[in-house]
Parts: C-alpha cells; structure tokens; sequence
C-alpha cells in the first residue's frame, strides 16, 4: 500500500457512510483479499529488488523447482502453469536466461522447440530469494496466533479450492476440443 492509499477500513466505511444503496451488498472480506494481494505482491517486488530478481522470476524459477529432478517444463506447460501469456513469458525466459538462472536445452520430444530448466545458479538464487520472502511473512503474520493462521490457511484454501474447481468446469464447458469439432 503507498503511503497515498487509503486503509481497507476506511473504503468500506465510506462506502457505507457515502453509498448506502451497495453497502449492503459488499463484502469486507474480499476487500481485505485484494488489498492483501497488493500489499504481500509490493512486498515482494521490493525484497526481491536487491537480489536483481522480479516476482514473475520467481515464480518461474519455483514453478520449475516444484517439477521432478531435472526441474523442467516446456514453455507450453509453464505458461498454463502460471496463467501467463505466451509472450510476457518469452521475456521473462529471456531475462532468466541471461541471469543464468534457467538453461535451454534442445527438447527430445520435439525438435522445434526447448525444454526450460532450472540451472544450479537459479536453485541458488531460488534458495535466496525464499529464504528473504519467508522471513518476511513471518514477521508479517506474527499478528495472528499459529491457531489463526492454521484457520486463515484452510478458510483460504477452501475458497481458492472452489474457485478453481469452477473455473475448471468452466473453462472445460466452453472447449469444444478436436472430438467436439468433428462432431458439429
């Protein structure tokens, strides 16, 4: 949050003092969600600064790291991995590439393209960079007792799991696939 932005409390408080016709309707808690988001993404953009690094780095390099040994995907699969475009990828490998962070071997599986793996210096740099980011969210939920954010974590996971879950079907309701296509 910049120092210019208004506190979570005080949007909800005047959108009922100034707005009472969607007061009703509102919901504090997904206020709290996306300032959260905002406040925990600037966090990490600014710890990460000093290690060179930028949060879509390192969600590529743990997006590798989470794979079996030797840590690789293609870029197909990384892409739908983290929800990104193809070309904003294509700029992050790159700057991942000339850091060292990630190698770009030849894919046995298809000649025209190549594997991204993570290199030793990308574990390395990895390492670092979780090591700043977990300090930090302990410190940041030291406000909540181990019993809260156990509750936090399971009250979380259990909307993000049934947003997903639905965003799935969704999303496989409206592909109409190879088989879908000859039938019509």
């Amino acid at each position: 949050m910049s120092q210019n932005q208004v506190a979570a409390e005080d949007v909800i408080r005047r959108i009922r003092e100034h707005w009472p016709e969607i007061a009703e309707r509102i919901r504090p808690s997904v206020i709290y969600l996306y300032r959260a988001r905002d406040l925990l993404l600037d966090d990490v953009e600014q710890l990460l600064k000093p290690l060179g690094m930028r949060s879509s780095d390192l969600d590529v390099l743990a997006a590798l790291r989470a794979q079996p040994k030797p840590w690789q995907l293609t870029p197909t699969e990384l892409y739908r991995a983290l929800l990104l475009s193809s070309g904003g990828l294509t700029k992050i490998l790159y700057r991942l590439k000339e850091a060292g962070w990630i190698d770009r071997p030849a894919n046995p599986d298809d000649g025209r393209s190549k594997l991204v793996r993570l290199s030793r210096a990308g574990t390395r740099q990895l390492d670092k960079a979780l090591q700043v980011i977990f300090e930090h969210e302990d410190h940041k939920l030291d406000v909540l007792s181990a019993k809260e954010q156990q509750e936090l974590g399971r009250l979380l996971g259990k909307l993000v799991g049934e947003w997903e879950k639905n965003r799935l079907q969704s999303a496989d309701s409206h592909d109409l696939g190879p088989a879908s296509k000859q039938e019509s």
